[in-house]
């Protein structure tokens, strides 16, 4: 792979986005409505790491507060995504998703 922070193509963004959401996989394999409800979680939380904390936060409060998920599921799906999926992107391949999808951090 070339230089990450500089860029990364769209097989190697599709590849991450691959990595990224494959610990999710036995739980979308177990019926067509949660393949279709890990679909939209991995779309999410794959957004939400590109854009950083702020929109993890409003992530969680979305799913708590709009999409109803019980504490306990919402707990289990944070240690997922901080155990298993976030790490999946360094540092330098956020900055490359961030240029690619022209995202601008807002500077506080």
């Amino acid at each position: 792979m070339k230089d990450e922070a500089t860029t990364l193509t769209q097989t190697e963004t599709q590849d991450l986005l691959r990595r990224f959401a494959a610990p999710l996989g036995d739980y979308a394999s177990t019926s067509p409505a949660r393949k279709d409800g890990a679909a939209f979680m991995v779309r999410t939380l794959w957004q939400a790491t590109i854009a950083g904390p702020e929109m993890e936060e409003e992530t969680w409060k979305a799913f708590r507060e709009i999409g109803g998920v019980p504490e306990e599921d919402l707990k289990a799906i944070q240690d997922c995504y901080y155990q298993k999926m976030k790490p999946v992107v360094n540092e330098n391949q956020l900055i490359a998703l961030r240029r690619r999808y022209r995202l601008k951090r807002r500077q506080t």
